[in-house]
């Protein structure tokens, strides 16, 4: 696959995690109809949205991506495919203007909440998990390294004014009344994207894949919410995520799949 890049490390390891580990499928697969709705919120360069057309050909993707020059690479790579439909803005609980922490060198750790203390100790816990491998003096050489190179990574950051609209919102203005597939990652907001969705769509919601980084009780608050609309959830934590406090939450609609 020839894709549109803006660092060729971070393409590199979205592709792995979403093409070859399938990290937003669950372990029983999603009952999905054939011509699913599908909402890529966090679509960065568009690689979900990539493999949401490659495994279901007659879905609708509707793909979110509020960082302009991260938006230029996801019109790049999905904007002239059938069924996709890209949308410069992000997604939340309040039609609004905000700023949006944009990392250039990172651009899968940019949010609206971003903190660069917490999005240091996240990138060297992840880090650290990936080198456990190696032996301990190869291991510290690395670790010396990619901690350098973490540092001018979120060292260079810039705040971009973005467009954030409530999911029920663009919803009602597109006449869209269901979404088969929910996927989020927006680094922190995801909370503030289901307070979004609004009572007369959660029930049109039938699967959800969410990255939750659980900062003050976020993981909790996130699976009550889906649970109290009705979903069953599964939690999930990636072997290389587990020294962070990264966590995806797998729901579906009705009881156990």
């Amino acid at each position: 696959m020839s894709v549109f890049s803006l660092n060729g490390n971070e393409t590199d390891y979205l592709y792995g995690e979403i093409f070859d580990d399938e990290s937003y499928i669950p372990p029983q697969g999603w009952n999905i109809p054939e011509k699913p709705v599908i909402f890529d919120i966090g679509a960065n360069i568009g690689l979900f949205s990539l493999f949401a057309r490659q495994r279901w050909p007659d879905a609708q993707v509707f793909s979110f991506e509020p960082a302009p020059a991260v938006f230029d690479a996801l019109r790049r790579n999905t904007g002239g495919l059938p069924g996709v439909h890209i949308h410069n803005m992000a997604l939340g609980d309040e039609d609004q203007s905000r700023e949006l922490t944009y990392y250039p060198n990172y651009t899968m750790m940019s949010g609206f909440d971003a903190d660069p203390a917490a999005d240091r100790v996240l990138a060297s816990a992840f880090v650290s998990s990936a080198a456990d491998s190696l032996d301990a003096e190869l291991r510290d050489e690395f670790l010396h390294e990619v901690e350098g190179l973490v540092d001018d990574c979120l060292d260079e950051r810039q705040l971009v004014r973005c467009d954030v609209r409530r999911v029920e919102t663009f919803a009602e203005e597109t006449g869209i009344d269901r979404v088969d597939f929910l996927k989020v990652d927006v680094e922190g907001f995801e909370l503030r994207v289901l307070q979004g969705v609004g009572d007369r769509l959660w029930p049109r919601i039938g699967n959800a894949a969410i990255e939750v980084a659980d900062r003050d009780g976020a993981l909790d608050a996130v699976v009550s919410l889906l649970e109290s609309h009705g979903m069953t959830t599964f939690v999930r934590q990636a072997a290389e995520y587990r020294k962070t406090d990264l966590h995806t939450v797998f729901a579906w609609a009705g009881g156990p799949a």
